[in-house]
């Protein structure tokens, strides 16, 4: 049985595309510099670099946990 369990990541590109309806190409990109353009299509395009990252870790093997908490000073 693992003694751990690990969250790992990595980092993505995303493409965001919205919708703005303006008078003016200035009108839309205040309108959405503003945070007011709605909700985007999101497409994914790539990843950022080949890195993985641990994000988090978890003891799941029981035995182990409980010895390693005795040994922890309270």
């Amino acid at each position: 049985m693992a003694k751990y369990k690990f969250q790992i990541s990595r980092r993505s590109v995303m493409l965001e595309t919205y919708w703005v309806e303006a008078d003016s190409e200035e009108e839309a990109m205040e309108i959405a510099y503003d945070g007011n353009a709605g909700d985007p299509a999101m497409e994914w395009l790539d990843w950022m670099d080949d890195q993985y990252e641990v994000d988090d870790v978890e003891i799941i093997d029981p035995l182990y946990k409980m010895v390693k908490e005795y040994k922890e000073p309270a």
